[in-house]
C-alpha cells in the first residue's frame, strides 16, 4: 500500500514537472515569436503575443521592457510607460530601460513638478531603489556567507593576526548583513504594497468626490504617474507628484 502511494506521489511530481516545463517552453516560443514580429515592424501582433505570455502568469523585466517598446512604437505612451515602470521594478539598473522610460516621459502632456521631500526621506528612497528586491537579497546572502567564512577563520586558525581579521571582519560583515536584510525587507514591502499607477486613458478628469457630479479639479493625460490613496468601487482616489489629490474612474489607470 505504501509503495502504491509513493508511486502515485512520484507520478504527480513528474506530471507537475512536465507541465511546468511545457509551459516554460510555450512561453519561450511565444516570446521568440513576438520578438520576431517586433523586428519585422508588426508591433500590434507583437503586443498581442507579449500580452498573451503575461496572461499565462509569466513575467520578467525583459518581457515588460519589450512590451513597453512595442507600445512606444505604436505611440501608446501610457501603456509604454506602464510596462517600462513594471520592468524597472524588476531591474532598476538597466540603462536602456531607463533611457527609454525617460524618452517616453518626455512625450507625456502633463509636466508636473514634484513636491519637495525631506532630505532623509529622499535619501532613504534613493538607496532602496538602487537594486531590486532580488538584488538586495543576493547581496545580503553574499555578506552573510563572507561573515561565516571569516568567523570560521577565527575559530580554526591559530595565528593571532588571522584570528583578529576573522573576528573583526566577521562582525563587520554580519552587521552589513543585518542592514542589507532590512533594506531588502523594505524593498519587498514596497514591491508588494505598491500603490503607484499610470494613467492609461488619453484623458482623465479628476473630481473632488467619487461621482460624476463632483467638482472638476483638473485633467490628466496618459502616461502620468499617480499614487493610489484609496479605492471606492469604480472610483479611485489618487495623489500626483505635486501633492494634488482627487478622484478618477478606476478604468482610467493601471497599477504598476
Amino acid at each position: 500500500m505504501k509503495l502504491l502511494k509513493h508511486k502515485i506521489l512520484f507520478l504527480i511530481i513528474i506530471s507537475c514537472f512536465r507541465f511546468m516545463t511545457s509551459a516554460a517552453n510555450d512561453n519561450k516560443i511565444a516570446f521568440d515569436s513576438a520578438n520576431a514580429c517586433y523586428a519585422k515592424g508588426d508591433y500590434e501582433k507583437a503586443i498581442k503575443q507579449y500580452e498573451s505570455i503575461l496572461n499565462n502568469n509569466f513575467s520578467s523585466a525583459e518581457l515588460y521592457y519589450n512590451l513597453g517598446n512595442a507600445y512606444y512604437k505604436t505611440n501608446n505612451i501610457g501603456f509604454a510607460i506602464l510596462n517600462y515602470e513594471r520592468a524597472k521594478k524588476l531591474n532598476p539598473l538597466e540603462d536602456d530601460l531607463l533611457t527609454n522610460l525617460k524618452l517616453a516621459n518626455q512625450k507625456t502632456e502633463d509636466k508636473i513638478e514634484a513636491a519637495p521631500k525631506l532630505f532623509l526621506t529622499e535619501w532613504k528612497s534613493g538607496i532602496i531603489d538602487i537594486f531590486s528586491e532580488k538584488g538586495w537579497s543576493s547581496l545580503c546572502i553574499i555578506c552573510f556567507t563572507v561573515s561565516l567564512l571569516l568567523i570560521s577563520v577565527y575559530f580554526l586558525t591559530f595565528n593571532n593576526r588571522s584570528k583578529k581579521l576573522g573576528f573583526f571582519g566577521g562582525c563587520i560583515f554580519f552587521i552589513i548583513t543585518i542592514i542589507l536584510f532590512f533594506i531588502a525587507q523594505q524593498k519587498n514591502e514596497q514591491t508588494i504594497n505598491s500603490v503607484e499607477a499610470i494613467i492609461t486613458a488619453p484623458t482623465a478628469t479628476v473630481t473632488g468626490s467619487p461621482n460624476e457630479k463632483g467638482t472638476k479639479l483638473f485633467i490628466l493625460h496618459e502616461g502620468t504617474k499617480a499614487v493610489i490613496t484609496q479605492d471606492q468601487g469604480i472610483w479611485t482616489e489618487i495623489k500626483i507628484a505635486n501633492g494634488n489629490v482627487g478622484w478618477i474612474k478606476a478604468c482610467f489607470l493601471k497599477k504598476i
